[in-house]
């Protein structure tokens, strides 16, 4: 019980840490196949950790859009990875996929308005 409560404190954390882009604002990434929203609004993948990456990796490359990819790792059971965009004309500074209780998530971190 208290695993459970230290994961949802650190995806609570993560999410409110971060200024989090809502799944209604489309990205200007391709997301994996059968991607979808779910009722709170998080955008859950079909795919595992390690293939939801491979694909934004290959997304990103395929744009030409320039990441510095961190991760994969793992911290108080949540495996993570982040995408942080060295390209300055993106929407969002950085993707972060997430799996946490045998869902990957997808969320996508505004870049801050200037």
């Amino acid at each position: 019980m208290l695993r459970s409560f230290a994961l949802r404190i650190t995806v609570l954390t993560l999410l409110f840490t971060w200024r989090i882009a809502s799944a209604d604002t489309p990205p200007d990434v391709r997301l994996p196949p059968a991607t979808r929203a779910d009722a709170q609004g998080q955008l859950v993948s079909s795919r595992g950790l390690r293939d939801t990456t491979d694909f934004l990796a290959k997304e990103l490359a395929a744009r030409g859009i320039a990441v510095k990819q961190l991760g994969p790792y793992r911290v108080r059971g949540v495996e993570l990875t982040r995408f942080v965009s060295q390209t300055p004309s993106t929407r969002w500074l950085a993707i972060h996929v997430l799996r946490s209780g045998g869902k990957t998530l997808i969320f996508f971190v505004a870049r801050p308005s200037s």
